[in-house]
């Protein structure tokens, strides 16, 4: 057999490399405890999988949790399972973008949008914690290499792109919705028959994950309701059409703090080569092809981002259209670079790539927001001091109320480590339709939903876990004894029971004795 050429050992080993890179540098920052409310939604589907009380939460994440199940069986351990999943993606990411980068233009754009990629600390931050995003940046990253594949005329692509297009869906629904135009986009050549027979295709693939799924629920009125009832309390209402500039300025704002997490200097290296090209009149040079194509890869996710709903607590939303982002900071260096050669006659390529890749790090290693290891660290210790100060008390006497879904230290963290525990989410919210929201609770890791809040006849205290934001508010209540929890923000607030109404007038709260005929108001 001849020998392999440098060449070909060069284009197997930079991927590889590229792989074990990112699972080295993944795993020493790794997230100890279940990093967020949706992270412990997704350990309990794998106990239990029930949408009806968010175990996960609408739309279903159905083949994220399946894989989850497959690989806990070795595991053994929710949280351990979830993040080795964001480990492996994050590495497939990261090569799948080289490919994509090699396949637009060329290796040497592809490898910097891998490396920037690599050091990105919202990519970094998604692939240490339990959370689909990762999943899904890599599924965006696969099906846009695809779709510029069909679209350069290797239509044979066409049936893998809505197979993998179809899973996408089973691991975040939006998936397909935010990817459809930029798959319309790459097939817009092909015969129309075609065109319907891959898109029956995906219907198949989609029914594959989503019968299931609904059948796992209680079948379609049961999976429609939950999903109403979170569209109606959760991401219904805000939008900007309805809410009006107050949305727009959350919204836009989010959009550009988890932008600027994922790409940092790079921000302003963009930001230069857009007013660089309009400035000089380039743009009637630039390629119309691969303006469309990144237009409707990003823009889709990013107009709805903007106008309809995103929360500020996710970094992970633009995971979507992140490694878009990459490939064009990548490009953007490599033309600021050629052009301020001609004007200063110096190559300032290695300059701005290491300002963007020493930014990334310090970013992801040394700051404290909220994509960065630091806030990963702080999470896991503030959680052990909450969870440790919480299980001093006695289960059989005391129960625990946390007022709204504190994401990150909260009703599910506490139901999840203190099973023991009796834990009440407080959530009045009242929908747009006049419905009140129902009280979730939890104990033994499973979850019930109520209208009316029943207590063991056991019950002589109560316990209500806050923030500092609502600090002013429950210190009005007498008789509390607060406690700091310190050197976190988290309080805890314990009272006898027969002071709970002060504490919630708005909840419908009952004594119950051992028997179910003796029963008595609070």
């Amino acid at each position: 057999m001849p020998k392999m050429r440098r060449k070909d050992r060069f284009d197997i080993l930079l991927p590889l490399f590229l792989f074990l890179l990112t699972i080295i540098t993944r795993i020493p920052f790794t997230s100890k405890f279940l990093y967020h409310m949706d992270s412990v939604h997704f350990a309990l589907a794998l106990e239990k999988y029930d949408i009806t009380v968010h175990q996960p939460h609408p739309p279903g994440y159905f083949l994220y949790v399946m894989l989850g199940k497959l690989l806990n069986y070795f595991i053994r351990d929710a949280n351990s399972t979830f993040v080795f999943i964001s480990i492996v993606f994050s590495s497939l990411t990261i090569i799948a973008l080289y490919y994509l980068g090699r396949e637009i233009y060329d290796k040497k754009i592809g490898l910097l949008a891998a490396i920037i990629a690599l050091t990105s600390p919202n990519i970094w931050f998604h692939g240490e914690v339990a959370l689909t995003y990762i999943v899904e940046a890599f599924f965006s990253t696969a099906i846009a290499f695809l779709c510029w594949r069909i679209y350069k005329g290797e239509h044979k692509y066409i049936w893998l792109s809505v197979v993998i297009l179809g899973i996408s869906g089973g691991i975040r629904q939006n998936t397909i919705v935010f990817l459809l135009p930029l798959w319309l986009f790459s097939v817009k050549e092909l015969p129309i028959r075609r065109i319907i027979i891959s898109l029956v295709l995906l219907a198949l693939v989609c029914l594959l994950w989503f019968v299931p799924m609904v059948w796992m629920t209680g079948g379609w009125n049961v999976y429609h309701e939950a999903f109403r009832e979170l569209w109606l309390f959760n991401t219904g209402s805000v939008s900007v059409f309805e809410r009006g500039w107050e949305s727009f300025k959350i919204f836009s704002s989010a959009l550009f703090n988890f932008t600027f997490y994922g790409i940092g200097a790079g921000i302003c290296v963009l930001s230069f080569a857009a007013y660089y090209v309009i400035r000089r009149r380039r743009l009637k040079y630039l390629d119309r092809a691969k303006v469309y194509f990144f237009s409707f890869w990003a823009l889709p996710s990013v107009f709805f981002y903007l106008m309809v709903f995103i929360r500020p607590a996710n970094p992970g939303y633009v995971l979507i259209f992140l490694p878009a982002l990459c490939i064009l900071l990548a490009v953007s260096i490599g033309y600021l670079s050629g052009e301020f050669k001609k004007i200063i006659k110096k190559d300032i390529y290695i300059p701005v790539v290491t300002l963007v890749i020493v930014t990334n790090l310090y970013v992801f290693i040394f700051s404290s927001y909220q994509a960065s290891y630091r806030q990963i660290k702080k999470h896991d210790y503030d959680l052990s001091i909450m969870l440790h100060n919480i299980n001093l008390y006695d289960p059989t006497k005391t129960v625990v109320f946390v007022r709204e879904p504190y994401i990150f230290y909260g009703f599910r963290q506490i139901m999840y480590y203190l099973p023991e525990f009796r834990v009440y989410q407080i959530d009045t919210a009242i929908a747009p339709t006049g419905e009140v929201r129902k009280t979730f609770w939890g104990v033994n890791r499973e979850t019930f939903v109520t209208d009316e809040i029943i207590l063991p006849k056991s019950t002589e205290n109560f316990m209500v876990l806050f923030l500092s934001d609502s600090r002013d508010e429950v210190m009005k209540i007498k008789n509390l004894s607060v406690k700091k929890l310190q050197p976190t923000d988290i309080y805890i607030a314990l009272g006898h029971i027969s002071l709970i109404k002060e504490m919630y007038p708005e909840l419908k709260i009952r004594l119950q004795n051992i028997t179910k005929d003796n029963k008595h108001e609070l």
